[in-house]
C-alpha cells in the first residue's frame, strides 16, 4: 500500500493537490480545477475539509534533490528513485530556474559565496581586503576634511558678520 504525502515539488497552498494527483497519476491542475468547482458547489463544505487533510497529511520525505541523497543515503544508488520520468525532470528544472530568478545560485555559481568563504590573504581569521578599501578610506577622509575646511570658513564668515558695529538708525 502506498502512503499519501503532500508534494514538495508541485504545490500552490499546501501541495495536498500535487501529492493526491502523483498518487492516482493524473495532471494536478486538473485535480486542483475538481476541489475548486467541488468547493463552489459544496457552499465551502471542502475548504475546511482540504486545510484539515493538510494538516493531517504529512510532507513527502526529503530525497535530496532531483539526483537524490548520494551514495549512503537510502535512495536507490545515490539517484533519486522518483525522478524517472520527463515530467520529473521538468518540474526539477522550473523550480530550479524560478529559485535562480529570486537570487539563488548553486556554491560554484555564486560569486557572493566566494568573496564570503574565500581564504584570507594575510593570516588567520582576518579577512582578504584589497587596496581599493584603503582608497576609497583615503577619499572619504580628504572630502570630511575638505567640507570641515569649508564650515569653518562659513562660520569665521558668519561671526565676522555678527561683529560689525551696526550703524545709527
Amino acid at each position: 500500500m502506498t502512503k499519501i504525502y503532500r508534494s514538495r515539488t508541485d504545490r500552490q497552498i499546501t501541495g495536498l493537490c500535487g501529492g493526491l494527483a502523483e498518487l492516482f497519476g493524473i495532471d494536478a491542475t486538473l485535480l486542483r480545477l475538481l476541489v475548486v468547482i467541488a468547493a463552489f458547489f459544496s457552499v465551502g463544505v471542502v475548504v475546511p475539509l482540504y486545510f484539515l487533510a493538510a494538516l493531517v497529511i504529512p510532507n513527502e520525505p526529503y530525497t535530496g534533490g532531483p539526483y537524490g541523497g548520494g551514495p549512503g543515503y537510502a535512495s536507490e544508488g545515490g539517484f533519486g528513485h522518483k525522478w524517472g520520468s520527463c515530467k520529473d525532470w521538468k518540474r526539477a528544472e522550473k523550480h530550479y530556474r524560478k529559485a535562480q530568478k529570486y537570487g539563488w545560485a548553486p556554491q560554484h555559481d555564486n560569486p557572493a559565496y566566494e568573496r564570503e568563504y574565500a581564504q584570507p590573504a594575510s593570516g588567520y581569521g582576518e579577512p582578504a581586503r584589497s587596496n581599493l578599501d584603503d582608497m576609497m578610506k583615503d577619499i572619504e577622509k580628504k572630502a570630511l576634511r575638505k567640507e570641515i575646511e569649508e564650515l569653518r570658513a562659513k562660520v569665521a564668515q558668519y561671526e565676522k558678520q555678527q561683529n560689525q558695529p551696526k550703524g545709527d538708525v
